[in-house]
């Protein structure tokens, strides 16, 4: 179980508020030294790759009717989290239905951390129940969470949120209407002392997906259309800059040919293009969350267009091809030198999964071979690591 949701029980329980005030000043210094991990992650990368739909792929939706899907999705993104202090480390875990009060059962890549006094802090950013709900959690450091407590809302840690979704909602819609029901807070409640800003793709077995921030301390739904989603600014920002790239094309460049004059034997006719990608001039290659989103959105619209994918296999390889695209080896983004936990970033770990199809796959740093997990065939009754 969480650790957010052992210290909610320790303070809950402890009947002396002497004992619960000294647990509270340690679970505060320890919550600090988290969300300065945590604030840190800054180079996640998601995008979704469309593909036609299989057979007719009718299925049961939101109150049992039946629901067509032209196209299905293959979501790829990314982990981007420096060993922190030496003190993080990844498992992938079968949560079991009913866990914790959910209706579902999920499967997630869970990050943990090792923190002050042995205990330790599992936190899910990625992750898909047995309904085919996937919820993805970015860094967007520019969140401003609800205020706890409003109109007698049950507070939800933004660090728990991904869990909570997947464990109590089978749709867009559904977890949407989850979020009305609760107020998604700074952890704690103590919103200067933690700065652990995320926003999350949601996206169901229908196609839908939409993304939410908390910008201002007010809730923020966009459906994204794009498909998109890196890490600051927020996500209407990084719509807008797309318009900055308009002069990239999908097609060979000749519009300059009818300028053409031949200058000698040697050169030849200028101005002309000279081998491939020139289409892409301009293209921003570097890491930060602009230039990644930029990437994912300008090259996943060529590649379709001009090839596109014909079945979940093809999107497969185009959603690993991206994902090869933003991969960060270690030691290429430089490390933040004010913030003393601040490692090298890199990709610890990548996924690729079909909400559809009800199937997550996973690669390490250093195993690149892909590793499937076909949550069909998983019995969510009990929980499983």
């Amino acid at each position: 179980s969480s650790c957010f949701f052992l210290a909610q029980d320790i303070l809950q329980d402890c009947s002396v508020w002497a004992c619960a005030s000294s647990i509270r000043q340690s679970m505060i210094a320890m919550w600090r030294l988290a969300a300065s991990w945590l604030s840190v992650a800054s180079a996640c990368t998601y995008v979704e790759v469309p593909f036609p739909a299989r057979r007719s792929s009718q299925f049961a939706g939101e109150n049992g009717s039946v629901q067509d899907v032209g196209s299905g999705y293959v979501i790829a993104r990314t982990m981007e989290l420096s060993n922190l202090l030496g003190r993080t480390s990844y498992s992938i875990e079968t949560v079991a239905a009913g866990a914790h009060g959910g209706r579902y059962g999920y499967v997630a890549p869970i990050n943990t951390f090792e923190l002050i006094g042995g205990l330790k802090l599992k936190v899910a950013f990625e992750g898909m129940n047995e309904k085919g709900l996937t919820i993805s959690a970015l860094a967007l450091g520019e969140s401003i969470y609800q205020k706890g407590s409003l109109g007698g809302k049950k507070d939800v840690s933004a660090l728990d949120l991904a869990a909570v979704l997947l464990a109590n909602c089978d749709s867009v819609s559904s977890a949407l209407s989850y979020l009305e029901s609760i107020s998604v807070v700074e952890p704690w409640n103590l919103p200067k002392l933690l700065p652990t800003g995320l926003h999350w793709a949601i996206t169901d077995a229908t196609g839908r997906s939409v993304v939410v921030e908390y910008l201002q301390g007010e809730r923020k739904v966009s459906e994204n259309h794009p498909r998109v989603m890196t890490n600051d600014p927020n996500l209407q920002w990084h719509w807008r800059n797309l318009n900055t790239y308009v002069n990239l094309n999908p097609e060979y460049p000749q519009q300059n040919e009818f300028l053409g004059v031949h200058v000698d034997e040697d050169i030849g006719t200028v101005p002309r293009a000279v081998g491939h990608g020139w289409n892409l001039f301009g293209l921003p290659g570097d890491s930060s969350p602009p230039s990644r989103f930029v990437r994912m959105f300008y090259l996943r619209g060529y590649a379709t267009h001009a090839n596109a994918p014909e079945s979940l296999d093809d999107a497969i390889v185009l959603g690993n091809a991206l994902l090869n695209n933003v991969f960060i080896p270690l030691g290429t983004v430089a490390r933040e030198p004010r913030t003393f936990v601040d490692r090298l970033e890199y990709t610890p770990y990548a996924i690729l999964k079909s909400p559809q199809d009800k199937f997550m796959m996973i690669r390490g740093y250093r195993n690149s071979q892909w590793r499937k997990i076909d949550l069909s065939r998983l019995d969510f009754s009990k929980g499983l690591s």
